[in-house]
């Protein structure tokens, strides 16, 4: 099996959008990164359950230098120590420093990438095709293609998707769109060329899965793992109905509680996950800014969801 290939059989599950733990100082602790990954562990999250996503949005890849992100990157492969997938973010700007971090991440023994186009300057198609290809050439090791219409201001389509099959080491989807039917179209098109990992919530996540998805995103499943692992099981046994209860119980109640933090003037993501871990014993840190630390009744609204789904009583068990 290829590099590539085992990263597609490893691309599935709950994806933890994983924060960066942080002192007051705001430098890195790098410790606390094992202690994050050895929680997840124990709530059941390992190879063919989920993946830690190193340095995506919730781990303010934005934020840190370029030997900043190679540190946390070498900090989680070794933490997880085969046990859960690492997949490190690793997109930038440039496409240069992409592929050197692209580069770094294989020869620290990463299970794979997570790529989305370039921000700040809107992508076209082609530039966002080029920008791939530079980076799937630089590597033998699977890359995800992430679909952030929102930044980058380009939006993937199944065309796309389609050139996108073109090159080899391309495995993975994690997928959203702003047009409903390219949504369908793309996991119905392409769920055997790649493993799609669903990015939208509600109960649109029982319906990826019924079109092909293999895994959905998550940030809460930081601090709920074992919450997160009894969605997955359900929607694995096709018991749908169930999945999106609990999903509606526990997921849904963060997200909509971000949702309403957004609307009152803070943005983020990784400041809100910070905010929850420690709920659950693990304090990661502030967030650097400018991102902001979340109200009060947003940690209030998680502990009672937390507390209503039993999870620090799995926890315990």
């Amino acid at each position: 099996m290829t590099k590539s290939e085992e990263a597609k059989s490893k691309y599935q599950g709950i994806f933890v959008a994983a924060c960066t733990p942080m002192k007051e100082d705001y430098a890195l602790d790098l410790p606390r990164i094992g202690t994050c990954i050895e929680y997840l562990v124990s709530g059941g999250l390992r190879t063919g359950t989920g993946v830690y996503v190193a340095l995506g949005a919730g781990g303010e890849q934005m934020h840190l230098s370029t030997e900043e992100r190679k540190a946390v990157a070498e900090a989680a492969v070794n933490a997880s120590a085969g046990r859960l997938p690492v997949f490190v973010g690793i997109s930038h700007q440039s496409t240069r420093t992409s592929v050197e971090l692209a580069q770094h991440a294989e020869k620290i023994g990463a299970d794979g990438l997570q790529v989305e186009p370039p921000w700040y300057f809107a992508s076209t198609a082609d530039d966002a095709f080029e920008y791939f290809r530079a980076i799937s050439e630089s590597v033998s090791l699977g890359l995800t293609a992430y679909n952030t219409f929102w930044t980058c201001g380009f939006d993937m389509d199944l065309s796309f998707v389609e050139r996108l099959a073109e090159l080899e080491n391309v495995v993975g989807l994690k997928w959203s769109s702003s047009n409903d039917s390219e949504l369908v179209a793309v996991l119905s098109a392409c769920r055997d060329r790649f493993n799609i990992v669903c990015n939208f919530h509600g109960a649109f996540v029982a319906s990826s899965f019924i079109l092909g998805a293999r895994g959905y995103v998550s940030q809460a499943a930081n601090f709920a793992p074992r919450t997160n692992l009894r969605i997955l099981e359900a929607l694995r046994a096709r018991e749908y109905e169930q999945a999106t209860h609990l999903y509606m119980a526990s997921e849904e109640v963060y997200n909509r509680a971000l949702a309403e933090v957004i609307r009152e003037g803070i943005t983020g993501e990784g400041n809100f996950i910070k905010a929850c871990m420690p709920l659950v014993g693990i304090p990661c840190g502030p967030a650097r800014l400018p991102l902001r630390h979340p109200p009060a009744w947003f940690v209030d609204r998680v502990r009672r969801m937390i507390d209503s789904v039993g999870e620090l009583r799995l926890a315990a068990s």
